[in-house]
């Protein structure tokens, strides 16, 4: 199973626990997460981009939050903080 580990770019990159973990395009909160693991996926995978769920506690969106390369994920125009040079996720 694929998880997603904060990477030096996220605010909270000092965290070496999963935040998600990968199941069927979509992304659910793992163990590593801060408000802990979850059976709701956050967010959906389609293509190389990556949207909040309607079970995100921000609701869903039309605009991407995040954009994989490789095995790296940078938040993009749509994140609420904004697009990133820096990878906030790598995929293991």
């Amino acid at each position: 199973m694929l998880k997603l580990y904060p990477a030096y770019g996220h605010p909270n990159s000092g965290n070496k626990s999963p935040w998600f973990y990968l199941k069927n395009e979509n992304l659910y909160p793992s163990y590593g997460y801060p408000e802990g693991k979850d059976s709701k996926a956050l967010f959906k995978i389609r293509g190389s981009k990556i949207y909040p769920t309607h079970s995100h506690p921000e609701g869903i969106s039309g605009s991407p939050w995040y954009q994989m390369k490789g095995n790296k994920i940078y938040p993009s125009s749509g994140h609420p903080n904004g697009a990133c040079g820096y990878p906030w996720f790598s995929i293991k």
